[in-house]
């Protein structure tokens, strides 16, 4: 666990391995069913697939294996942020104007999710934490900065983007709303502007870090609860599947914290400076 980041009333749960445990075999969980949904599509809708799809089913099939085991989970985690990676290519084909009227988004956020997985690895309700490799290694810290920096980038930008949208698009927000459930009061989208730029921006910069975190996990809880859950339609049953995959990202993120390079991290050396200056003795 990163122990750079703020730690205040998050302390109790962050040492306490039956709370953390459980905690990242949920986001292991919750982040494998998008997979099996893209393993069900492709077998539902592939006549007769070829190799590289069947290569595609195979890496997924094994990866989300390996995640629910927690067994070689680095690996696992690796290997599927591949795959939702390489979705992008089938999605936009690398155009960014395609990248953004497409769902690719929220592929990037759990790609940026399965980086967290990567660095904090699958928690002590795992194989690997039964083998004593569910956790981070000692002196992994600063080289994992980068690596934790651009998890968060991918993380945020879906939400930083569609809060901008909601700004500028506020009526057809508004009537999404009410096409896709009538009984939620219109005002809430305000409150969704708030939640899809302040929090972010808190976790891109790694400030107060698990608040942000915290709320933007509860966001990808509530909000396909509450407007993607018609399962007959195929869209929404992909958007519901994807919002919870990010939510266990985030969920690893708290866990891990967000690396040496935020401002949480700078706090706490800042702290930890001015106590071992205040601790030398007169003269030293």
């Amino acid at each position: 666990m990163d122990v750079n980041s703020q730690r205040d009333w998050f302390a109790p749960l962050l040492s306490s391995d039956a709370f953390m445990g459980s905690l990242m075999l949920a986001a292991r969980l919750l982040m494998t069913g998008i997979f099996i949904y893209y393993i069900y599509n492709l077998m539902v809708r592939m006549q007769s697939p070829a190799a590289l799809i069947w290569f595609i089913i195979a890496a997924q099939a094994l990866g989300i294996v390996l995640v629910v085991l927690g067994y070689q989970t680095r690996f696992a985690a690796l290997l599927l942020a591949a795959c939702i990676l390489a979705s992008l290519w089938f999605r936009s084909g690398l155009d960014f104007h395609n990248f953004l009227v497409t769902i690719s988004e929220k592929d990037l956020a759990i790609a940026g999710g399965f980086l967290f997985m990567f660095a904090s690895g699958p928690g002590s309700l795992s194989v690997d934490g039964r083998l004593g490799a569910g956790s981070s290694r000692t002196g992994e810290e600063n080289s994992m900065g980068p690596l934790l920096l651009t998890g968060r980038i991918f993380m945020v930008f879906v939400f930083l983007y569609f809060g901008v949208s909601k700004i500028l698009h506020t009526a057809e927000v508004e009537a999404f709303m009410t096409r896709h459930n009538p009984h939620v009061p219109l005002n809430l989208v305000y409150l969704a502007i708030l939640v899809q730029i302040i929090p972010p921006l808190m976790v891109l910069f790694g400030y107060k870090t698990r608040y942000g975190v915290v709320i933007l996990a509860g966001f990808c809880i509530i909000a396909p609860s509450l407007f993607h859950s018609e399962f007959g339609n195929r869209s929404e049953v992909e958007h519901f599947f994807l919002d919870f995959a990010i939510c266990g990202g985030f969920l690893f993120l708290f866990a891990q914290g967000p690396g040496p390079i935020s401002v949480d991290a700078w706090r706490a050396r800042s702290k930890n400076a001015a106590a071992e200056k205040q601790t030398l003795p007169v003269g030293a």
